[in-house]
This record gives structure tokens, C-alpha cells and sequence, in this order.
């Protein structure tokens, strides 16, 4: 499948299964199997409904049209939607999260220990990029590039908002 993609496609995808949370090679060639699958039945759908069923007048054309509309679009809708739910998922904890975040850092923890706590605490899709951010910092990457790397991977606005204020807190030494 991946000769036959457009270019860019392949990467894009990449994209959204990484704003997904899910990283890895695997779920991009799942993706493009059912993709190529999709395609291929579409020829056998119009067998199907030209020889097999034979509708009459016009309804065999609507059919086709439709049922190859849904086959050739319904993937990356999909994906799409399950993209754009975990955005909405972000944007409706984001205010939770930071309640905690700010509580935790007034209590007297550090930012990346309260980030922690607020991690462990709230469940959800937003805390799981905080742990991912996290995982990277504990993995030596600097907080500023694992920021930027869960604003790149969340891509919700309110998100970038929240990381450049910690960025321009960190680079000016303003207390968080």
C-alpha cells in the first residue's frame, strides 16, 4: 500500500495515530491495509451491484455511488473522528488538570513532581501526554523540547497556550 500512496499521506496519518497517543509502525500499516482493502473491494462492489443485484433504473447508480463513497472516505473519517474526540477529551480536562497543577505547585512540589501527581490522579487523555512528556524528560530530553513535543502531538490551541506560558516561565525565570 505504501507505493501507491500519495506523498505525504503516509506521514500525515503518522501524525494523527501520534496525536492518538498510539506511536509505532504497526497501527500506520494497519491503516494503509484497510485502506488498500477498501479499495480493492470497490471494483467487487461494482460487480455486486451491476451483475449480481442489478437494481432497477437508477437506484443501482445511487448504490454504487454511495456504498463506494463509504468505502473510499470511512477510514479516514475515522481516524478523523477519533482524532478530533481526543482533542475535545483535552480541551474539557485541561482546566481540572491545572486546578491540580496549580494546587500541587502551591502545596511546595515541583513542577514535574506535581505534573506527577496530577498524572496519578486525573485519568484521561490529557494526563497521558503529561506522562508521556514525563517519560521523556526522565529519558533526558530537556522540558522545554518534551513541551514542545505535547503541544506538536496534542495540537489543541488552548494546550500550546498553557506550554508557551511555562516555556516563557522557565526562559525569563518567573516562578511558575
Amino acid at each position: 500500500g505504501r507505493r501507491f500512496t500519495p506523498v505525504g499521506y503516509i506521514d500525515q496519518v503518522r501524525k494523527k495515530y501520534a496525536s492518538l497517543g498510539e506511536v509505532g509502525p504497526d497501527k500506520v500499516d494497519r491503516f494503509l491495509a484497510v485502506r488498500v482493502v477498501t479499495v480493492a473491494v470497490v471494483p467487487v462492489l461494482f460487480l455486486l451491484v451491476y451483475v449480481v443485484l442489478q437494481p432497477p433504473g437508477m437506484l443501482k447508480h445511487g448504490m454504487f455511488g454511495m456504498l463506494a463513497i463509504a468505502l473510499l472516505l470511512g477510514p479516514d473519517s475515522m481516524l478523523n473522528r477519533r482524532v478530533e474526540e481526543r482533542k475535545h477529551s483535552i480541551r474539557v480536562n485541561l482546566p481540572d488538570v491545572l486546578d491540580l497543577l496549580v494546587i500541587s505547585v502551591e502545596a511546595g512540589l515541583g513542577f514535574e513532581q506535581a505534573l506527577d501527581r496530577t498524572v496519578s490522579a486525573v485519568p484521561g487523555a490529557l494526563t497521558d501526554e503529561f506522562s508521556r512528556m514525563l517519560g521523556e524528560v526522565r529519558a533526558g530530553a530537556s522540558r522545554a523540547d518534551a513541551m514542545r513535543n505535547l503541544e506538536q502531538r496534542a495540537d489543541v490551541p488552548e494546550l500550546r497556550s498553557f506550554v508557551l506560558a511555562i516555556l516563557q516561565a522557565d526562559t525569563f525565570g518567573v516562578s511558575i
